[in-house]
């Protein structure tokens, strides 16, 4: 009689067992991704502050399929940068942070990171996303998830969004908090907002819209005070709420032999921060960006423009008006890309760590700001698995810096080369090549600045899985 229960309980449990492992289902995907980069002359000048350095980072991203359209997804870090918290540029290769570096046998541990955790329910007419989950829009000039193979920053946010879907339309309303400050109520930033969008593959057409409002109490705001001071100058503090509003719209069409697509960003409100006279200062920018494209098809060339601009401070106006695009978002290897010169000539270092890095010490972590590009390019496919591909960067600055005497605005000119080698649809290895002829906006007038020549020379290889 006791065998027999044993045997009763013994064949529930394995029922039990088998039942649970067909209703959940873990899904694993990520990526591997090691880079080395090399930048001659940064500083554009003598000390010339040569940057060489590689970055070897992975991310795995679980997927707990709980039931039919409810799964919870997340996402972990491995070798995270120290120097930029909450990215995914990687650490630096041959990084020792070990007391006894010169005559230890090993490089350290890290720490695994948990950057995403949310839940998605998949309906027949929406789905509901609640968590801290990425967040993209058009282009990715200003929302950029950061999901190309080699992006080194993400958007994130915590947040409730309900995605309401007709056809090919879709309205998505979202809330979500930027900043809390503990248990209890005050000491936030939230954001409001709803994305409308229409995407349709058949006719390649794209068009939708994206408005929010970023509001935050005064004990919420933690600028530093480089950043408080890049708004305001000296005795600048943060002392009133903030009250920001974003709206960014995105256009595209595709054809057979030719496409476009094209968004525009605007931003408005009060920063929090006020003057030593008590004045409080407002942000008034905006930046538009445009691609063209024309596909390879049967040929073996094909043809992309990149070209728009992003307005700067003008240090005349009282408010703030500089636009930074998406640290993702790159024109060029070198200009836009990564720090040049020796002054913030794009008005950036609102948006950077001045702190503890600087032209000849960070990683590719400029932004397009205070300045009007174009960069047509062409590519040809050498074989199925070698690709080249030529790009050229032309700038101008919109508004000279503070303080300056110069008139010109010359960004320069920048030829950048790059071979593409795909053994397979996954795995990647790129070769860029960057040459950068500065223009004399770099001297900054009667300062006499350099504006050298400089090169520089990345490698870099991804896997996705």
């Amino acid at each position: 009689m006791l065998k027999t229960n044993f045997l009763k309980a013994l064949g529930l449990s394995v029922a039990l067992l088998s039942t649970t492992a067909q209703a959940m289902t873990l899904d694993w995907n990520g990526g591997y991704r090691f880079e080395w980069t090399e930048v001659d002359r940064p500083s554009l000048a003598t000390p010339t502050q040569r940057k060489a350095y590689g970055l070897n980072y992975l991310y795995l991203s679980p997927k707990v399929i709980a039931a039919d359209g409810v799964n919870v997804i997340s996402r972990f870090d491995v070798l995270n940068s120290s120097s930029y918290p909450n990215s995914q540029v990687g650490e630096i290769w041959g990084l020792n942070t070990q007391t006894s570096a010169a005559t230890t046998s090993n490089q350290g541990s890290a720490s695994v990171q948990v950057s995403q955790l949310y839940l998605n329910v998949n309906q027949e007419y929406g789905a509901l996303i609640a968590g801290r989950a990425p967040f993209e829009f058009g282009l990715g000039m200003t929302y950029n998830a950061g999901k190309g193979a080699f992006d080194h920053w993400y958007d994130t946010r915590d947040m409730v969004a309900y995605k309401i879907v007709v056809g090919d339309w879709f309205f998505m309303p979202v809330l979500s908090r930027k900043q809390s400050g503990g248990f209890g109520q005050g000491g936030t930033i939230s954001s409001t907002g709803f994305q409308l969008q229409y995407e349709s593959e058949e006719n390649k057409s794209l068009l939708g819209v994206f408005q929010e409002n970023v509001k935050g109490a005064k004990g919420a705001l933690n600028y530093s005070a480089d950043q408080i001071a890049a708004y305001g100058g000296a005795g600048t503090v943060a002392n009133s709420d903030l009250n920001i509003q974003r709206t960014n719209f995105v256009l595209g069409r595709g054809f057979d032999s030719f496409g476009f697509k094209l968004e525009a960003g605007f931003q408005t409100g009060e920063t929090g921060v006020t003057t030593a006279a008590g004045k409080d200062i407002s942000v008034n920018g905006y930046g538009i960006v445009a691609e063209l494209y024309v596909p390879r098809a049967e040929s073996k060339w094909d043809w992309k423009l990149k070209f728009g601009m992003a307005t700067g401070d003008d240090p005349v106006s009282t408010e703030f008006g500089g636009y930074a695009l998406h640290r993702n978002y790159d024109v060029g290897m070198l200009l836009f890309n990564h720090r040049l010169g020796q002054r913030d000539f794009l008005n950036t270092d609102i948006f950077k760590d001045t702190t503890n890095l600087n032209v000849g010490n960070s990683a590719d972590d400029e932004s397009i700001s205070n300045a009007v590009f174009i960069a047509p390019s062409v590519g040809y496919a050498w074989n199925d698995r070698l690709d080249v591909r030529n790009t050229v960067v032309y700038g101008q600055m919109l508004n000279t810096v503070k303080n300056s005497v110069d008139s010109s605005k010359d960004l320069g000119l920048e030829w950048d080369i790059e071979l593409i080698y795909k053994p397979s649809e996954k795995i990647q290895w790129v070769n860029q090549i960057g040459l950068l002829f500065p223009g004399s906006a770099w001297k900054n007038g009667n300062a006499g600045l350099g504006n050298d020549f400089t090169y520089g020379f990345a490698s870099k290889a991804a896997i996705s899985f």
